[in-house]
């Protein structure tokens, strides 16, 4: 027996009752020959990166196992003729370093999906609104009024006799 962390979606059109049977009799491929679940979550329907087979979305099950390489090669089999499952990944925790086990999304991955789901600023700017107006510009420097800093003008002293 080895420890596998097994992950699969299945179609976002499939029915409740579809999906009932779909994840009993993969489950029930796993636990035969004496394997047993450790822990399962639904992650429940989300959105995928990318379309999938003209899809958007699929609903995420996640399940830990200790199961024999027998029993996941035909779940492999079975999952990829069933027409309801979309994808799914089999990990062998046993091969993997680092390997911490969960079937919650990680927080880096809720930070993405809250990340996606956060309104986009638009970045255009309507340069119309912030021009002044021909009519409200000076058109050269007789035409602007004094400044009252401005130093008044000396006089030259020579004068033309």
């Amino acid at each position: 027996m080895r420890k596998y962390e097994i992950m699969y979606i299945l179609d976002q059109d499939a029915n409740e009752q579809t999906i009932k049977d779909t994840k009993a009799k993969l489950e029930n491929i796993l636990t035969a020959n004496g394997g047993k679940i450790e822990d399962q979550k639904d992650w429940g329907l989300i959105d995928f990166a990318y379309e999938i087979n003209h899809k958007k979305k699929g609903n995420y099950f996640v399940v830990i196992v200790n199961t024999t390489p027998e029993n996941v090669e035909e779940f492999e089999r079975v999952a990829g003729i069933d027409k309801n499952v979309v994808r799914n990944m089999v990990i062998n925790t046993e091969k993997e370093n680092d390997y911490v086990q969960s079937v919650e999304l990680s927080k880096t991955d809720m930070e993405k999906f809250e990340e996606e789901r956060r309104e986009r600023r638009t970045f255009k700017r309507n340069f119309n609104n912030d021009r002044p107006r021909n009519n409200d510009r000076p058109r050269n420097n007789d035409q602007a009024a004094p400044s009252t800093d401005a130093a008044p003008k000396a006089e030259s002293n020579t004068e033309t006799k």
